[in-house]
């Protein structure tokens, strides 16, 4: 049973699912897997016939917490502001619009359909201002539970609110010095002192408060969360106990998951810049490929993202899943039909053609759509045009090419005339192929066949054969699949340039 299924076990009457990522800094890979856990199992709660809401809760009231590798120096007398409130690095709108808009461009191309809600519209609508009333005249209560579960002491003097100082603009300094309904005032360490108003967006709670507040105001049922916010100690056994004990409402059910990180350099996140975003990933990989990376794994599994070679096992192994959905492959999973359903953008469409491998090596060779449509064609491919997916697949493996792909998989054809140094043997493979290629079925199969057929013939061990033929048509000793790369060129080219090359070598 796959996991969002197993995970629902049990689940009935109508969810709210909540995901949360905060606009700080660049949304990347690492955050998506919030957002399609929380995705995956809103289509399961779907197909399970649940009546579901499906929300992401944009933290833009969050301060800046401090100027991150990617900002300009002049950005600290920025740091302790909300999000929102804050000048956009490129000059156009805010701050958390800029990270947040080419996310949310990301969630339509992957056909994740989710309620945007901002938290500084929660508060500046007054929809958590009663929460927040409660929670301060509790406030004691609730510095007890955070105390007891973090260790930590919050402070006699402590309020479960952070006012925004309408002088220096900050909402991390300023200090509650008394509460009357709906106001609170307080003294900033600017030198400021005023009230802000609990019912508009004159402050915030502090997060570990502030998340059950959440819960309890949207009616959040069901929450993915990283391993960290669910660990001993954490953010939500702390909001557990307030939700609970002081607003008086259930928890949600929870699904920890693990990180994801960049392959090489460790956990990805915005504020380190070890980071690829997630708009910057899909202009390399196919869409269902993304959602793929996270629906076949289990959420307690550590993921590792390799933007580089990794990436064509990826791809493999989607395009195999979903070729076998339509019994054009086979793979040993019994959860391969779930898999495909909750990776495809909407329902599974087909197998895929051509692969995203044999695109890899045919863009290497031909530039116009004309030719590269006839050399698909030639290798096997089921295909009569080149429409806009497709378009939009090779677009994605040439800019693959030329930012991530290693360099063992780049190449170029040598033009005609190039003169190798060939050896007796080499000679020798090329001259029996050129014999027996006259009457040899131009498709990738035979052509593989052929090769260890001439490896027989030969004695000569299969690898020095496949050596053979890179070194003429690429002048490298390794290159893509011999049979696809082959296949995918004009075939009377190809034939003349290994004869040239035995001419050239030796009389």
């Amino acid at each position: 049973m796959h996991w969002a299924d197993a995970f629902l076990e049990g689940v009935d009457g109508d969810q709210v699912i909540s995901t949360g990522i905060s606009p700080s800094g660049p949304i990347h890979v690492g955050n998506m897997r919030e957002i399609l856990t929380g995705d995956i199992i809103y289509r399961a709660s779907s197909l399970k016939k649940l009546k579901a809401r499906f929300i992401y809760l944009c933290d833009d009231i969050d301060p800046l917490r401090k100027v991150y590798p990617f900002l300009d120096p002049g950005y600290s007398e920025h740091v302790g502001k909300p999000l929102y409130k804050i000048p956009s690095p490129d000059g156009n709108g805010t701050y958390a619009d800029h990270y947040l808009s080419p996310f949310l461009g990301s969630l339509e191309k992957l056909h994740i359909n989710v309620e945007v809600i901002r938290s500084s519209d929660l508060y500046a609508t007054g929809k958590l201002y009663k929460t927040i009333k409660n929670v301060i005249e509790e406030r004691e209560k609730i510095a007890k539970i955070l105390e007891e579960v973090s260790g930590r002491s919050v402070g006699r003097d402590w309020y479960p609110y952070n006012p925004l100082c309408r002088k220096c603009g900050r909402i991390n300094q300023a200090s509650v010095v008394s509460f009357e309904d709906p106001y609170v005032h307080y003294e900033c360490k600017c030198g400021h002192s005023g009230k802000s108003d609990i019912r508009k967006d004159q402050g915030k709670m502090p997060w570990r408060v502030e998340w059950p507040a959440k819960w309890h105001v949207l009616g959040v049922s069901i929450e993915p969360m990283g391993k960290d916010h669910g660990a001993a100690g954490g953010a939500y056994e702390s909001g557990k106990r307030i939700v609970e004990e002081i607003l008086g409402t259930s928890a949600p059910r929870i699904l920890i998951y693990e990180r994801i990180m960049l392959k090489g350099k460790g956990a990805m996140h915005s504020s380190s810049g070890i980071v690829v975003e997630a708009g910057e990933a899909l202009k390399f990989m196919p869409e269902e490929a993304m959602r793929f990376f996270i629906v076949k794994n289990n959420p307690a599994k550590h993921l590792d993202f390799d933007p580089a070679l990794g990436i064509l096992y990826l791809i493999d192994d989607y395009e195999k899943y979903f070729n076998a959905y339509f019994g054009k492959d086979r793979v040993t999973d019994d959860d391969m039909q779930a898999v495909v359903k909750y990776s495809s953008l909407d329902s599974p469409v087909g197998p895929v053609d051509p692969s995203f491998r044999h695109l890899v090596t045919v863009v290497q060779i031909y530039s116009d759509e004309t030719r590269l449509l006839r050399a698909l064609k030639s290798s096997g491919s089921m295909i009569d045009s080149i429409d806009d997916n497709l378009r939009s697949r090779i677009s994605k493996v040439r800019y693959w090419l030329s930012k991530y792909a290693p360099e063992s998989v780049k190449f170029s054809i040598l033009p005609s005339g190039t003169v190798v140094e060939l050896s007796d043997n080499e000679i020798r493979i090329l001259r029996r192929f050129l014999e027996t290629s006259e009457d040899l079925d131009w498709e990738p199969q035979t052509i593989h066949d052929s090769i260890y057929s001439l490896s027989a013939q030969t004695g000569v061990d299969a690898s020095d054969v496949f050596r053979t033929f890179y070194r003429v048509l690429i002048g490298k000793d390794r290159g893509p699949r011999l049979g696809f790369f082959l296949s995918g060129m004009d075939r009377k080219w190809a034939l003349e340039r290994l004869r040239e090359c035995t001419q050239a070598a030796r009389p």
